[in-house]
């Protein structure tokens, strides 16, 4: 599974390079495109591990809150579904920086 991890940034980098060695490009410029797009594709990677785990870590706090004060289950939920929804937002926009670093 790891190495399928990792494959698919390559083949992505691969796809990238090609087009700027074809024009005549310098390796360097290859290079420079094919890091920059690695780090474009391994920067997503990792928004959407934080965002997933600051979600998870929210529902998880919610739902104790909820087990210790049962009678402010709605405020509680609602404070959950805003939070949620504006680090949702916030992936959304980082995750559309790192691909428009990939797609240039």
């Amino acid at each position: 599974m790891l190495e399928l991890v990792w494959m698919v940034p390559m083949a992505l980098a691969a796809e990238t390079v090609e087009p700027v060695a074809a024009t005549g490009g310098s390796m360097a410029e290859s290079v420079v495109t094919g890091i920059g797009v690695l780090g474009g594709v391994i920067g997503a990677g990792l928004i959407v591990i934080g965002a997933a785990r600051g979600i998870g870590h929210l529902a998880s706090s919610a739902t104790e809150a909820i087990a210790r004060q049962p009678e402010a289950g709605n405020r509680i939920f609602t404070t959950m579904i805003i939070a949620a929804a504006l680090i949702e937002g916030v992936t959304l926009f980082a995750l559309i920086i790192c691909l428009m670093a990939v797609f240039r």
